[in-house]
């Protein structure tokens, strides 16, 4: 088992020449020849993640996040680029191509809120790209019962929402949108009452309420950690022979 074939396994279900061209998804540490017969999932590719690696015997951690993101003008000692180099661990990153993807990461968002929510089982695609998804209610509800709502489906310390004092803030159809979505609020407007996604900076807040739509922030760690036994399922049917770990490392944020 190498590097190229768990590359060739994530590939089909969720193509890295689907990435947005500012991503940098794919092979980012190690060559497609290396061993690749443990595996390590993870939302990141921390310090702490390389270290689990490490415990395990891997020779490939698959994350979501890339580890090299921006160019690199220096390559610390504590680095965990410097520590994969080091430990001759391979990184495959599949970030944009996982939320993009039928069944990816943004479909699994919509089926954990399911569990708390009623809306028709239909989705629509939230931008031409195909990053986030739209749900419908059969009738609107308040933002802050969505949030709630969300706040339990995800397992969330808090969730910060607009207030349903006005009513806009009552939603009929919601955009979804993994990790940090609010830059597409002006793209939306118009089509959805409301937007549930992660990192919405202090000037999103306002955006929002100038186009008339509820925010729900549940964070991007939340909104994401869904990929990894996904990814690890996904992987464990392609390669039945490579032995395939799971790492949750828990919310980098604490909440007092």
């Amino acid at each position: 088992m190498t590097v190229q074939d768990i590359y060739n396994a994530i590939d089909a279900f969720a193509p890295f020449s689907s990435q947005e061209k500012w991503d940098n998804s794919g092979l980012l540490v190690g060559s497609p020849g290396c061993s690749g017969e443990r595996v390590l999932v993870s939302l990141d590719i921390s310090t702490a993640a390389v270290e689990k690696a490490g415990e395990l015997g891997c020779d490939v951690i698959v994350s979501h996040h890339p580890v090299i993101f921006s160019p690199m003008k220096t390559l610390p000692a504590e680095s965990p680029v410097y520590l994969l180099a080091k430990y001759e661990m391979s990184a495959i990153c599949c970030h944009t191509p996982l939320d993009i993807a039928p069944g990816g990461i943004n479909d699994l968002l919509v089926e954990r809120l399911r569990g708390e929510l009623e809306f028709a089982q239909a989705t629509e695609l939230l931008d031409a790209e195909g990053c986030g998804r739209i749900i419908t209610f059969t009738e609107a509800q308040p933002v802050t019962a969505i949030a709630k709502a969300a706040k339990t489906a995800l397992g969330c310390s808090t969730v910060r929402c607009s207030s349903d004092d006005a009513e806009y803030r009552y939603i009929k159809r919601l955009g979804i949108c993994s990790g940090s979505g609010s830059s597409m609020l002006e793209d939306i407007a118009g089509r959805c009452e409301g937007l549930l996604t992660g990192d919405v900076k202090h000037d999103r807040w306002y955006k929002a309420e100038e186009l008339g739509i509820g925010l729900i922030d549940c964070g991007h760690y939340h909104t994401e950690i869904l990929m990894v036994p996904y990814v690890a399922q996904k992987l464990r049917e392609a390669l039945p022979g490579a032995e395939i770990f799971e790492f949750v490392e828990g919310d980098p944020c604490s909440y007092v």
